[in-house]
């Protein structure tokens, strides 16, 4: 019998890994081909048509940086994105496409399975941050898929973390969590109660333009200053070639600045060479501020809980590549002395993991078979999730202006999913036959009435109303569930219907989903 791949990504916007279950059900991350256990998430584009994906991708930032292309998590769902590569125009979902190929092709090699000739590669668990909505969540099940993944379902990464770190297994019964996920692209931060048999999300937030790659963009400005300083001003980045190696030296620095006091390196620009080196004191002084911004998020996302009930934080679990910098720690220290010590637990792998066990949980569900090895003795509790965002829909606030328009919230930030809400609206006009429905989401945690303040999301037009006066009812109810999609059903009081699914139809083009990926090359 053909074995059945089941396998956890952590699909992240500097690096990916993979993990799964093996067969005695204990979780282990995945080498790639390289021996490397997360991949860096690039993609190197050959003149040939073919495609590099991970170390050696990243490494041709030093020959060919305008054929390399990185960070795209940060696009994702952004309706409209894409980026260019020999006049061909590549949405983000095609390049995490190819990612995610690339990390699955290489985990098979490691399980010893040959890729198929048809039909899907794996079935897969694929982890997104907590606060992306629903365009953000849609358009990662679309990478997989054409990566040609069965997507199980999509997880939230802190959620994800929570799973794998054990804390439902542990003795004490219910405690409160907070997870701080600092990735390299992302950051989100989530409190979540856990027990035995229950994971429940409390209250979540974050940034998609918030991450390591920011702490690095500070290490390149500190480089080049550095190099003016001994240059008469010169701008090291005008040398297209040294740029792209100015930005792998900074990924470099700032690893080495989690350990040491200083890093030396030289810079060679324009045919100029400079000696750089950067203390650790000039780094976290450069990079304040942005510590500072998840400290902001932090400090709402404790007051969201509160706001629920839970005022107290029984663990901090530090969560993501840039956690390992002693600054996160000591100013998560610093500015909430009533938090426990924040724990570092396998930052960079522990996402991955927890999706593995979710996913082998739940393909084992819908097969019947039994893993005893999963905490909590056989089967992982229930996950109660909130949502970030808030959904509503454009109403008029005053009939006498109806071009007045607001938005009308049905679902509200943290909210636990599902959610079914539902609300009357009226009719503004004697004999109204007709009535556009459309649906927002707010872009923060933060809600706004304003229309543009908010993303449109999806309309369409309610028809054949009942004749009368104005005010006749209009019932809307949402269905918003785990996997972060949006239906919608408006009701007319004769019965008349729509129903609208708010994932950015048209988000990308039937046929770029049906398109092949170009090769990898091995």
């Amino acid at each position: 019998m053909t074995r059945r791949p089941v396998l956890g990504i952590d699909l992240g916007t500097t690096y990916s890994c993979v993990a799964s279950l093996d067969e005695n059900q204990r979780v282990s991350v995945l080498p790639n081909q390289e021996g490397d256990l997360t991949t860096p998430s690039v993609v190197f584009f050959e003149h040939t048509g073919n495609v590099t994906v991970g170390k050696f991708a990243k490494n041709e930032l030093r020959h060919e940086p305008g054929r390399v292309i990185s960070l795209i998590k940060r696009h994702m769902g952004e309706e409209g994105y894409t980026v260019d590569v020999d006049d061909k125009q590549l949405y983000p979902q095609q390049v995490s496409a190819i990612i995610l190929r690339q990390v699955v092709e290489d985990a098979l090699s490691v399980l010893g399975l040959e890729v198929p000739a048809s039909g899907p590669l794996a079935e897969v668990v694929v982890t997104v941050p907590a606060y992306f909505g629903a365009a953000e969540r849609q358009a990662t099940r679309d990478a997989g898929e054409m990566a040609g993944l069965t997507v199980v379902n999509i997880i939230n990464e802190p959620t994800a973390a929570a799973i794998a770190y054990g804390l439902i297994s542990s003795g004490g019964g219910e405690r409160n969590v907070l997870v701080y996920d600092l990735g390299g692209g992302t950051f989100d931060v989530t409190i979540i109660k856990v027990s035995q048999t229950e994971i429940r999300v409390v209250a979540t937030g974050g940034d998609h333009q918030l991450g390591g790659a920011d702490w690095d963009t500070r290490i390149v400005e500190l480089i080049c200053d550095k190099f003016a300083e001994q240059h008469s001003g010169a701008d090291p980045r005008t040398d297209l070639d040294a740029a792209g190696t100015i930005e792998l030296l900074a990924e470099e620095a700032k690893k080495a600045l989690s350990r040491r006091d200083s890093y030396t390196t030289t810079v060679i620009a324009n045919g100029e060479r400079a000696k750089v080196e950067i203390t650790r004191t000039e780094f976290e002084e450069a990079t304040a501020d942005l510590v500072g911004r998840t400290l902001d998020f932090t400090k709402d996302v404790l007051g969201h809980a509160r706001d629920k009930g839970v005022d107290r934080i029984d663990e901090l679990l530090l969560v993501g590549g840039m956690s390992h910098s002693p600054a996160v720690k000591e100013r998560l220290v610093r500015e909430f002395p009533e938090l426990p010590t924040p724990q570092l637990a396998d930052p960079d792998q522990i996402v991955a993991k927890g999706a593995a066990l979710f996913a082998a949980s739940t393909v084992a569900e819908t097969d019947g078979t039994e893993l005893i090895g999963l905490p909590g003795g056989g089967a992982l509790p229930q996950i109660i999730n909130v949502t970030s965002k808030g959904y509503g829909i454009a109403a008029v606030r005053d009939v006498k202006r109806p071009d007045d328009l607001t938005v009308a919230w049905l679902i509200r930030p943290n909210d636990e999913i599902p959610s079914y809400p539902q609300k009357t609206f009226y009719t503004i006009q004697d004999n109204q036959r007709t009535v556009e429905i459309a649906v927002y989401e707010s872009t923060t945690d933060v809600l706004s009435e304003v229309l543009a303040d908010n993303l449109e999301l999806v309309k369409g037009d309610l028809v054949d109303l009942p004749r009368g006066p104005a005010g006749e009812p209009l019932e809307v109810a949402f269905k918003l569930e785990g996997d972060g999609i949006l239906h919608i059903k408006a009701t007319a009081a004769n019965g008349k219907e729509i129903t609208l699914q708010a994932k950015i139809s048209g988000m990308i083009p039937e046929e770029v989903k049906r398109a092949p990926l170009p090769a990898l090359l091995r």
